[in-house]
């Protein structure tokens, strides 16, 4: 008996020791639990936290090219301030303290040797003379030449409006018969407008490149006109009159001429030709060319600039001819129209003198001094500072 109890001991005992593992297993799974948790916690924290340094990070780039953009800004507006002063100061001596300016520091770089300080004192006095006659130059004789000058082109424009009203009218010009024998018109025709005078006028100017295209244009000019600015009367510009045509739009075809504060010629500017097609262009040619490709050989076509009337209406590039073509409309094409069209008038670049009356001078030049004329504006303020 004492043995059966033992076995029945023994038996619910090993029962025992079987029966608690999985509940140790139970409780190695729970403490696997927090562990794994604690984990995805730092991969979420891991996370958290990359993601805020990436956003720190683009946001302290954003901040740097701000920053950077601003000192751009910074430093642009300094070599924009720098370049205002500089222009400031350029101007501030492009007048009467420029010229003070040279003559002072030629004086007191005078050396002992070549001027004493007896001479230097008078030669301070004699550039503030001199400072005074440029003055009167500029102030007094420029400006009574303008004005005198600008009242005598509005009597010539008077002059020259009657020319165009005659030109241009469809009335019927009473002769008295002396008239009429003495000039041999035998009838009287249908009255019209001289179609083809500033066409003729221009060509026989022979002042303008003209191509045989350009005669084409050239016969619907019906009026050439000078225009003076009333904000500044040395300012003008030329306007050329076209009837519709078929090769641009334009009515009127300009050409401005500004002067700047010195009295000098600063900026010719030209009215952009609406061409109608570019085949119509007659400062622009097509130019042929032979291409091979393969065993054939292709044409093509490339566009070159070419000498034209209506490249006067261009962008001006080189102003050293400007200062002759405001001699030529000033004192040359309007004065001497009428000799231009009957053609009695020879190259007008000497300013215009008839045939019987171009000679050679000592120098062999016909007309005599043709750069003459070239200095100053239009020669004559050059002459009247002189004087």
């Amino acid at each position: 008996m004492s043995d059966t109890k033992k076995e029945e001991e023994i038996i619910p005992q090993e029962g025992q020791n079987n029966e608690p593992e999985p509940e140790k297993k139970e409780e190695q799974k729970n403490e696997e639990i927090p562990q794994q948790k604690e984990e995805k916690d730092v991969k979420e924290e891991t996370g958290e936290k990359e993601i805020k340094e990436e956003k720190d990070t683009e946001q302290k780039k954003e901040e740097n090219e701000v920053k950077e953009e601003k000192v751009e800004k910074v430093t642009e507006q300094g070599k924009e301030d720098k370049k205002d002063d500089d222009v400031k100061e350029k101007k501030e001596l492009t007048d009467e303290e420029e010229d003070r300016k040279e003559l002072y520091d030629a004086i007191k770089d005078l050396k002992p040797e070549d001027a004493s300080d007896n001479v230097k004192s008078k030669l301070i006095l004699l550039s503030e003379i001199h400072l005074d006659k440029k003055r009167v130059e500029d102030d007094q004789c420029g400006k009574e030449y303008d004005e005198l000058q600008d009242r005598y082109d509005k009597q010539y424009q008077e002059i020259y409006d009657k020319i165009d009203d005659i030109v241009n009218s469809t009335e019927k010009i009473e002769l008295t018969p002396e008239e009429m024998n003495k000039y041999g018109i035998t009838e009287t025709e249908e009255p019209k407008a001289i179609d083809d005078y500033w066409e003729k006028v221009i060509i026989n100017s022979r002042y303008f490149t003209i191509t045989d295209r350009d005669k084409v244009i050239l016969k619907y000019l019906t009026k050439v006109k000078i225009v003076k600015f009333p904000e500044n009367v040395v300012d003008f510009r030329v306007d050329f009159y076209f009837k519709p045509n078929e090769f641009f739009t334009n009515e009127i075809l300009s050409k401005k001429y500004i002067y700047g504060k010195d009295g000098l010629l600063k900026k010719a500017e030209g009215t952009e030709i609406d061409w109608k097609s570019s085949d119509k262009n007659t400062t622009i040619e097509k130019v042929k060319k032979k291409i091979k490709k393969g065993k054939k050989f292709i044409n093509e076509y490339k566009e070159t600039k070419v000498d034209s009337f209506f490249s006067f209406f261009g962008q001006v590039d080189d102003m050293s001819f400007i200062s002759d073509e405001v001699t030529f409309f000033k004192e040359d094409l309007f004065g001497n129209q009428l000799e231009y069209y009957m053609d009695i008038v020879t190259k007008t670049k000497n300013g215009g003198l008839d045939e019987e009356e171009d000679e050679l001078d000592d120098d062999g030049y016909e007309g005599g001094n043709k750069e003459g004329k070239k200095e100053g504006n239009d020669g004559k303020k050059e002459e009247c500072k002189q004087q």
